[in-house]
């Protein structure tokens, strides 16, 4: 009998409510362990084989700080990707590392959850961040670092949390980009970068954000925001590489809804089917590559306008199918996402017929 109540309270979950799972155990001196092969079942699939996911996560672990990590960091190096096995086990805190920090980590949210409710374990992070919001910020400075200042001129800052419209907000990060470098510390460009989790998407937070960022902008007008979504952070690694510098998606849309245009008539900007072949020209819209239907412009237009929020009705004229775009709802989507200058001079540049 003491036996018994013994292993019951060695694999009983720190959280009373969950069942007992057979993926999970503790040693003598009563430290979570977790199967790491029975994990990799509970992932969402990836692409390719188990050996290849984990062998990516360990090349991503690997660039943790030692200092923080390092224990973790030696375990999970220690595992050979190719032999993974029903009787591979590490330590529950390994297993949040690569879960937190491996490949595809976005995806692995609720099994992470699950984890740490089971386990009562959780991984330090900076107070106010996320989990994956750290993750993010850490690939945005090794980003700046690594690539960043090899395709651009130029010093950049980032800094985390900062305060805007006297401490009412903290945004995620900000970076300034001084573009002459030391020779003149007061030319820089300005990006507020936010890391939206699945709650932003909520209309009722969109309609909350919207507000914010016109708050700061009255603050930083020369400020170029960005809101990155949680599951398009890779997404927008790649958008910054093709743009060589740092942009949103948003940002790159309205340029291509800007090169769609073929002129202004009352409060309305006409787009039509043949005007809107201009946005999918390399040579006339450098984020060409980011809309779809090729051969239907219109509707990887109107996709466009559906991502930044914009306004639009369609119509037809006695040639051609049209977006008839608010000029105003355009406007404001311009200047949200764009510095103040940068929004004018497209403005301007969106002749009246």
């Amino acid at each position: 009998m003491i036996n018994i109540i013994s292993q019951n309270r060695l694999f009983s979950p720190a959280d009373n409510t969950l069942p007992r799972h057979g993926m999970y155990r503790q040693t003598e001196g009563d430290k979570w362990q977790i199967n790491l092969y029975m994990l990799f079942k509970k992932l969402p699939k990836p692409r390719g084989s188990r050996a290849n996911w984990y062998k990516t996560s360990q090349n991503m672990v690997q660039k943790l700080p030692a200092d923080i990590f390092g224990r973790e960091i030696r375990e999970i190096g220690a595992v050979f990707h190719d032999e993974i096995d029903r009787n591979t086990w590490i330590t529950a805190r390994s297993a949040l590392v690569l879960l937190t920090y491996g490949s595809l980590n976005h995806k692995h949210l609720a099994v992470t959850q699950w984890v740490e409710r089971y386990t009562g374990i959780i991984l330090p992070r900076n107070k106010g961040l996320s989990r994956r919001e750290v993750v993010f910020g850490r690939k945005l400075s090794e980003f700046i670092d690594k690539e960043l200042v090899d395709i651009t001129y130029g010093d950049y800052e980032l800094k985390t949390q900062q305060r805007m419209c006297n401490g009412k907000y903290y945004v995620d990060f900000a970076v300034k980009h001084y573009w002459n470098g030391n020779e003149d510390s007061s030319k820089y460009y300005v990006y507020l970068i936010e890391f939206d989790e699945e709650e932003h998407a909520l209309a009722s937070n969109q309609v909350a954000d919207s507000i914010r960022d016109s708050e700061i902008k009255k603050q930083e007008p020369e400020a170029t925001i960005i809101r990155v979504k949680h599951n398009e952070s890779d997404d927008w690694f790649e958008l910054v590489r093709n743009n060589n510098g740092l942009i949103g998606f948003e940002s790159a849309l309205l340029s291509s809804i800007s090169a769609a245009s073929c002129g202004v008539v009352g409060d309305r900007i006409i787009i039509d089917s043949k005007s809107a072949r201009n946005a999918y020209d390399d040579m006339k819209n450098q984020s060409a590559w980011l809309l779809n239907y090729e051969k239907q412009p219109l509707r990887g237009i109107e996709e466009a306008l559906k991502r930044c929020g914009i306004h639009y009705e369609k119509a037809r004229s006695k040639t051609s199918r049209q977006l008839r775009v608010s000029l105003e709802s355009l406007s404001s989507s311009l200047y949200r996402w764009s510095p103040d200058s940068a929004a004018e001079y497209v403005l301007q540049n969106l002749k009246p017929d």
